[in-house]
């Protein structure tokens, strides 16, 4: 008899179990680091987020990001000054639902050198709006 795990048939992106924020923002994610002592710099690819919370983002891009790669990123926020150093790992991309770019979702790592405690006390606060 086939194991039934009722996991199966949530979505990736229903399975969060914190409150989400669907703010558009522009996260960039450091794809490729720059050697020591190279004079390239890192290869960034820009996203847009669909939405996010105190652990995650889901986000949209042209270039598919690779399940399982821990990358650092930059998320600015449109309008404002405030923007967070952030390091997450890609749990799971999939072709968008329009067709055109693909839409990952992104855990956060609670890391030293990061921005982690400041930008969960910034969803704290927007929930709290």
């Amino acid at each position: 008899m086939e194991k039934f795990d009722i996991s199966d048939l949530i979505k990736d992106d229903d399975r969060r179990e914190e409150s989400r924020l669907n703010r558009s923002a522009v996260l960039f994610v450091e794809t490729v680091s720059s050697a020591p002592g190279s004079h390239e710099g890192p290869v960034v690819v820009a996203c847009t987020t669909l939405d996010f919370s105190a652990n995650g983002l889901q986000v949209q891009m042209d270039k598919a990001l690779t399940a399982g790669a821990i990358h650092q990123m930059t998320l600015e926020l449109p309008n404002s000054s405030e923007r967070f150093e952030l390091t997450g790992e890609v749990r799971w991309v999939r072709v968008s639902s329009t067709g055109s770019g693909y839409v990952a979702g992104i855990m956060l790592f609670n890391s030293e050198g990061t921005e982690i405690i400041d930008w969960k006390l910034a969803i704290a606060n927007w929930l709290n709006d």
